[in-house]
């Protein structure tokens, strides 16, 4: 493309042969021409539509000309019932067709008909199924002329919705015509009136839909749809590092588009292109992309940002808890107090950002995210309540390039993949980490992972400094694990066969030796996991089943009797999860017992004080049973279970 054609852009498709990706100050959209053919075509069809609005006002005065037959009251009172009715239904339909709808038409009916006491009963039949016709077209009436009217405006972008609305109405009543007999004058008001509420209706309903309601949200699409036909297309290009900045760009077609580093500073006419399946589709993301320096205070809370181009970006109180960031560019953003809880920042650039005060509890990052020259004087690493917690440093402040050094620190983890986390395995890693940590310095319990890679196989990954002993630590995990499995396969195997009690405790070796995956880095050593002389045999489905019922029911059991003011709130939760564990016959026996482990640990951490528990297992306990339900069809007892009572339990447990 010619440099000198660079701003006009119209009706252009660019294709991934692009020579230049700089479109600042370029028009997007339709060739003139056709643009005046679009936007004449919406005319056309809203106009058109209009025919459907009279339809109905004449099928509105024929029942009023069947009830006047057998009303005995004046045919104004008659007129109005039936208008108000009318009306009322469309302001019903404007806000969106529900079962409640339908239920308030049905007494209106009712009522309407008790009232005019009709007398025979099949004028009465006939007067309901025309009235049920009458009420389906209606609703198919506003939604047509909705859509036409949104995509004369979509198309137009100029046309005000006044005059596309006048133009309607005025067609109606032109279409209607005007009688010169006196006796036919309430009927043609009754036409007159269902004509204009049936308009306006479709125009509130075209509005709704432009302002981005979700009731009529497709209606929208349809409208855009239509209006990009033919105009700009970026379809399915990589416009990785472009530039949009300060260009007009509607009916332009972005779908599937790679938009990584991409600038979109300062464009309008976003809302009416085509964005789907890119971080432009979220109206807040959008927002944010096209003006970055009004970012402060406002909640992106699980946005999609990935790859965004948030060069310096004002996001000064910002809330980004669980947002996708991966491989955006944040060089020189004010990040000051935003919380980036569970954040992904994978691959983001930080260079001369500000983080004072941020929240980073859970966050992601590798070694590929870079905090080159970051102003950060404090840092928070857990959120609470009422705010962050625990800052760092513990006191005073980071000084240059100390915030850069301690967050390398928090890059160094031991990768440990275990096996059989089925059987117990919650505990057991639990009891492992405690004592490794007792044993060799350098653990960061607080800073944890767990990822599952195959049935019953987890890779574990645990926060450590620099100068940690990986290899030690690792070992010491491993073995800690599997030697605690052990002994939790002993105490079912003796709850089962209590005279083999005293063979099974000779033949427990108190240290087993086992070597495992050690990832760190980029290094990875894999080995076999031999447990030397360690019993850990599977005793059987039951006998786990049984073990951990019996816990279960003992340590709710224990709740009970603690009297607190949540302890009978939460023992019955615990009990309804506990039975549709049991009862549910879509789970297999290992995700009943991963199932009952979870309520178990969620149980003994119930039992304890608020200020106790470690909500870190307790949101463990609950993810598990999430990601269970999750892999199961909608015929799971647990999972109908859960989903009633996971907001009460979550607030019940402080999470």
């Amino acid at each position: 493309m010619k440099k000198s054609n660079l701003n006009n852009i119209r009706s252009i498709y660019f294709t991934n042969n692009l020579e230049k990706k700089d479109f600042v100050n370029s028009q997007g959209g339709h060739h003139i021409i056709r643009k005046i053919l679009v936007v004449g075509a919406g005319i056309f069809g809203t106009i058109l539509s209009t025919i459907i609005p009279l339809i109905l006002g004449i099928s509105l005065s024929i029942i009023f000309q069947e009830l006047s037959k057998e009303y005995s009251f004046g045919k104004t009172e008659l007129g109005l019932i039936i208008l108000v009715n009318y009306i009322l239904f469309l302001y019903l339909a404007a806000n969106g067709i529900k079962r409640n709808t339908f239920i308030v038409i049905a007494l209106i009916l009712c009522i309407t008909f008790i009232f005019i006491n009709l007398i025979e009963t099949n004028t009465i039949i006939k007067l309901l199924a025309f009235i049920v016709l009458l009420v389906v077209i209606a609703y198919l009436g506003i939604i047509i002329i909705g859509t036409a009217i949104s995509f004369t405006s979509v198309a137009s972008e100029t046309i005000s919705d006044f005059l596309i609305i006048s133009t309607a109405i005025l067609a109606a009543i032109a279409i209607t015509g005007k009688t010169d007999n006196p006796q036919q004058e309430q009927k043609e008001i009754i036409i007159y009136i269902s004509e204009i509420a049936t308009i306006f209706t479709g125009y509130i309903i075209s509005r709704k839909a432009i302002r981005g309601s979700p009731q009529f949200a497709w209606i929208k699409k349809i409208a855009v749809f239509l209006s990009a036909t033919g105009g700009t297309s970026f379809y399915g290009v990589d416009l990785t590092d472009a530039c949009f900045d300060n260009s007009h760009l509607p009916h332009t077609d972005f779908r599937k588009a790679i938009l990584t580093g991409a600038s979109f500073k300062n464009v309008t006419g976003l809302e009416l292109s085509r964005l789907q399946e890119t971080i432009l589709e979220d109206p807040h993301v959008r927002k944010l992309l096209t003006n970055p320096e009004d970012g402060a205070g406002k909640d992106y809370t699980g946005a999609n940002l990935s790859g965004a181009n948030l060069r310096g970006a004002n996001l000064a109180g910002a809330i980004l808890i669980g947002a996708n960031l991966n491989g955006a560019d944040l060089t020189d953003a004010n990040l000051e107090g935003a919380n980036l809880s569970k954040a992904q920042v994978l691959d983001v650039d930080f260079s001369g950002a500000s983080l004072t005060e941020t929240c980073i509890e859970d966050w992601s990052i590798n070694s590929r995210t870079c905090f080159d020259k970051v102003d950060c004087k404090r840092i928070y690493i857990k959120q609470g309540k009422h705010g962050f917690l625990e800052p760092k440093p513990d006191s005073g402040e980071f000084k240059d390039s100390e915030f850069e050094r301690w967050i390398d620190q928090l890059q160094e983890t031991v990768d440990v993949l275990l096996h059989d986390f089925d059987f117990g395995g919650w505990q057991a890693l639990g009891t492992a980490l405690d004592k490794t940590a007792n044993k060799y310095q350098g653990i960061n319990k607080s800073r944890w992972k767990i990822e599952q890679k195959d049935e019953n196989v987890v890779l574990v990954q645990i926060g450590v400094s620099p100068t940690a002993d990986k290899p030690a630590i690792h070992q010491s995990i491993t073995n800690n694990y599997y030697h605690e499995l052990s002994i939790q396969g002993n105490k079912a195997n003796i709850l089962l066969n209590p005279s083999e009690k005293v063979e099974i405790m000779e033949n427990k070796n108190e240290n087993p030796q086992v070597s495992g995956d050690i990832i760190s880095g980029n290094k990875t050593t894999s080995g076999d996991v031999n447990l030397s002389g360690a019993n850990i045999t599977n005793y059987g489905k039951m006998a786990s089943l049984l073990n951990l019922n019996s816990q279960i029911s003992n340590t709710i059991q224990e709740i009970q009797d603690i009297k607190t003011e949540n302890s009978e709130d939460l023992a019955t939760i615990l009990n309804a999860l506990q039975e549709s564990i049991n009862d549910d016959s879509v789970l297999s026996e290992a995700q009943k017992n991963e199932a009952l482990e979870a309520v178990e640990t969620i149980a003994e951490e119930a039992k304890k004080t608020p200020g106790e528990r470690v909500l870190k297992l307790c949101s463990m306990a609950l993810n598990a049973l999430k990601g269970l339900t999750a892999a199961v069809t909608d015929a799971s007892k647990l999972a109908t279970t859960l989903k009633t009572y996971l907001p009460t339990l979550t607030t019940l447990l402080g999470l």
